[in-house]
């Protein structure tokens, strides 16, 4: 009994050394520090910009979020021209669940938390594209993914006759969508949910769809990016790639030393092997974080098409909080804090890592070259402003 009592506390206190480098403040690595004065030209010099915000979904009742105020806010005083901008919106549209249907006690909630986000983009004159994530597909499926599409291109059209399809993939399928946003930039968005689940256990026919499984989505993908090889892509989905946030297997020491507060902030119950126990099955057991089999699949078909390419910048949310990482020449974009905010880690492929609300904002040069700036709550949450800004999509990296 003491021997296992010992390895017990063995075993915590390796965790609470590892867990120490997990952190929610603006860490930089070296080669990215002392970026305030690297990039000072104006906004007239920009031909496209993208703004990128995920997870959006958690408006409480009432309420909307701090980025979604500061991006309708952002949006209104920026000198950015509305014809040349996007407005991405990166999955997680509606927590917890999806959209119900009409009728449903949970369906006014659900149209509120797409409302705020809906709101804050009504006035835009640009692009706007909603990508689905795993909480968008939870409890409803397709039918309720379906249903989240109609709900916001119906809002939208009210306010903008020229462009009606903000919802991409369409239809709960798994196509790879492509925009052509600008001569030489192609948007191209997928459904990373739609690749994790499981297929044979999901029931669902979708032989209404240009792509029906996962071998076609591969085929499709490797076909695109080699059809845009003469473009500069921005591929936006909802499962990043890279994280270094929980979904990598990366807890902060209360989610390990009290679990139940992952579910329940009030619910203070100190059960340290539980939470290892549970952290460590997690990134096994679900198909949401990085290291189980089908999430690995996901990454080993989509990144070497991306890698052949070599100018594609890759956005997604999932995590909720902010990273920029940069892995044998591909540019990384985390920004998934547009409702919730959480820990995370600087690993050796990290530039910019922070768990705080905010989004990310990628423009293009008329020079030719593209830069990245994170807008976000200071790390005493008194103010909104950028926090980091870099040169990406480089051939110097």
């Amino acid at each position: 009994m003491r021997k296992i009592f010992l390895q017990s506390v063995a075993i915590v206190v390796m965790t609470i050394l590892l867990q120490s480098c997990v952190t929610s403040n603006i860490t930089i690595d070296e080669s990215h520090k002392n970026w305030e004065n690297k990039n000072t030209r104006s906004v007239d010099d920009i031909y496209h910009s993208i703004y990128l915000i995920g997870d959006v979904g958690g408006a409480e009742a009432d309420t909307t979020t701090i980025p979604l105020i500061e991006l309708k806010k952002h949006l209104v005083i920026d000198n950015r021209k509305d014809e040349n901008t996007d407005v991405v919106f990166l999955g997680d549209n509606i927590y917890p669940v999806g959209m119900p249907p009409v009728g449903h006690d949970d369906r006014a909630d659900a149209e509120h938390k797409l409302n705020v986000q809906l709101e804050a983009v009504r006035e835009f004159g640009g692009n706007i594209t909603f990508v689905p994530g795993n909480h968008d597909w939870y409890r409803y499926g397709r039918e309720g993914l379906i249903r989240q599409e109609n709900y916001i291109e119906e809002y939208l059209a009210q306010y903008n006759e020229k462009f009606t399809d903000f919802f991409r993939p369409s239809n709960g399928c798994g196509n790879v969508d492509v925009m052509q946003i600008s001569n030489d930039i192609a948007l191209v968005s997928i459904d990373s949910h739609w690749f994790l689940a499981e297929k044979d256990e999901e029931g669902y026919d979708y032989t209404d769809c240009e792509i029906q499984n996962r071998q076609q989505f591969v085929e499709a993908f490797a076909d695109t990016m080699k059809l845009l090889a003469d473009k500069k892509v921005m591929l936006t989905m909802h499962h990043p790639l890279y994280t270094t946030g929980k979904h990598g297997g990366n807890y902060s020491l209360q989610t390990i030393l009290m679990p139940t507060t992952a579910y329940n902030k009030y619910l203070i119950i100190p059960a340290p092997i539980t939470g290892l126990v549970v952290a460590y099955m997690r990134t096994r057991v679900s198909e949401q974080d990085i290291n189980h089999k089908e999430y690995t699949n996901y990454r080993n078909y989509i990144i070497p098409p991306l890698q052949e390419h070599g100018h594609a910048v890759v956005a997604a949310g999932h995590e909720h909080n902010l990273q920029y990482h940069i892995v044998d020449g591909i540019d990384y974009i985390v920004s998934g804090s547009g409702s919730k905010r959480g820990p995370l880690k600087l690993e050796d492929f990290s530039k910019f890592i922070y768990g705080n609300y905010g989004y990310a904002i990628v423009d293009y040069y008329k020079d030719g070259t593209t830069w990245l700036s994170f807008y976000a709550l200071t790390e005493d949450d008194s103010d909104f402003e950028k926090v980091f800004t870099s040169q990406i999509d480089t051939d110097d990296k």
